[in-house]
């Protein structure tokens, strides 16, 4: 068979921008060059040691097949924490279900949703945004339609935007607050007009809400969309949480989805027909990070240090960026002198051997953007920011 002949919409897609960059590491490395990758969201601090005890006496003897849906244990952890941190009352059977990381649900989602024969197979996304949401629509067979968030509007999506002549072909929304890769956060105002918005025109939202926990400041505290919906048993509300960042279990795979019953509950039809089940030994270690909180403050208060470094760097060379208290990601406008993200990230890359991602990974308008994850520990980060301050005070690295 001819590769023109496979899946048309597998072939369409852009290479995943996301990834470990380990060919380049590797040969910078080789060249005598000390590598600070801030691409891929990966943080480097450890995984708290009694998260990585529970997953170890979770390993049985016998090998067997997980339950499809989460055990109930696990269930009624995320149920717990949903209550605890959102005040939310969510069943423990019906509106909740385990899931892989949040980058799989994210992923397979719209197979439940889109209908090859409906006229509505639209999907919004942000732009900027993950470029997951884009994949996963087009490889359901449906049609991607990117929404430009406006810096002017702080990221913040507004539904007026959307044309009246598209509303009848949308079936879902996606949204993500606090938002990769800005940093962006939302209030709960703004959020209950974007939810009336899609109730009123018959709209699935998507959440994705993997930095819920992720915040500094303590004053703006995120909203999640299963407070905005639970009086209305959160009808066309999905939620999607993870472990990744908030507890450090990036490598573990393992997160939840909770909202409407229907669709949870075909989304469940659709994971046992795949399988995709999460392993008991990783759910156990998931119980123990969902039922803790003090772990989460001190990650948090590692990254508001990161944070508060970087800012300083940025705003002593007028270097431009959003001001976030959320995610652990910097979103910045490059110098003037640089034609393009790509050509101010290939600069200081060969200048500094610091890696960032150009804005065009996650949308063709962010072509003059660049995200830095701030995933080095606090020393390396000061470290690198110095040789950096040291390439732009001798010129090289021109502002």
């Amino acid at each position: 068979m001819k590769i023109n002949e496979l899946n048309s919409w597998l072939l369409t897609l852009k290479p995943f921008a996301l990834t470990k960059n380990d060919e380049i590491k590797e040969k910078l490395t080789s060249q005598g060059i000390e590598v600070f990758d801030f691409t891929l969201g990966d943080p480097k601090e450890p995984t708290p040691s009694f998260i990585k005890q529970a997953l170890i006496s979770g390993i049985t003897d016998v090998s067997q097949y997980p339950q499809n849906p989460g055990s109930p244990e696990l269930r009624r952890a995320c149920v717990a924490w949903a209550k605890k941190r959102l005040n939310v009352d969510v069943n423990c059977q019906t509106e909740v279900i385990s899931s892989n990381g949040s980058k799989e649900a994210v992923f397979h989602i719209p197979q439940l949703l889109l209908n090859s024969s409906s006229q509505r197979r639209m999907v919004i996304f942000p732009e900027p945004g993950y470029p997951v949401y884009r994949a996963g629509t087009i490889l359901a067979g449906g049609i991607p339609y990117e929404n430009p968030l406006k810096a002017e509007k702080n990221y913040v999506f507004d539904p007026t935007e959307i044309p009246e002549e598209l509303l009848p072909q949308i079936a879902a929304i996606w949204l993500c607050y606090p938002h990769n890769p800005t940093g962006a956060t939302i209030t709960h105002l703004e959020m209950e007009k974007i939810y009336s918005w899609a109730l009123k025109h018959d709209i699935i939202i998507l959440s994705d809400e993997c930095y819920m926990d992720m915040f500094y400041d303590g004053k703006t505290i995120p909203t999640s969309f299963l407070e905005i919906s639970k009086s209305n048993q959160f009808k066309n509300v999905l939620s999607f949480f993870s472990l990744s960042k908030r507890s450090g279990m990036t490598g573990y795979r393992s997160g939840f989805v909770a909202g409407q019953a229907e669709l949870i509950g075909l989304f469940a039809k659709y994971r046992l027909n795949v399988g995709l089940g999460t392993p008991d030994f990783v759910q156990k270690a998931a119980i123990a990070a969902w039922g803790d909180t003090e772990h989460v403050l001190e990650r948090n208060r590692i990254f508001s240090s990161k944070r508060k470094s970087v800012d300083k760097f940025f705003k002593k060379n007028s270097i431009k960026v959003l001001p976030s208290n959320a995610t652990f990601y910097v979103w910045g406008e490059i110098p003037e002198s640089y034609q393009s993200g790509v050509d101010f990230i290939n600069t200081l890359l060969s200048l500094t051997g610091i890696m960032a991602t150009p804005g065009n990974a996650f949308g063709n308008s962010c072509d003059r953007n660049f995200r830095m994850a701030l995933v080095p520990t606090v020393e390396k980060i000061n470290e690198c920011l110095n040789i950096w301050q040291t390439k732009i005070d001798s010129g090289e690295f021109k502002l």
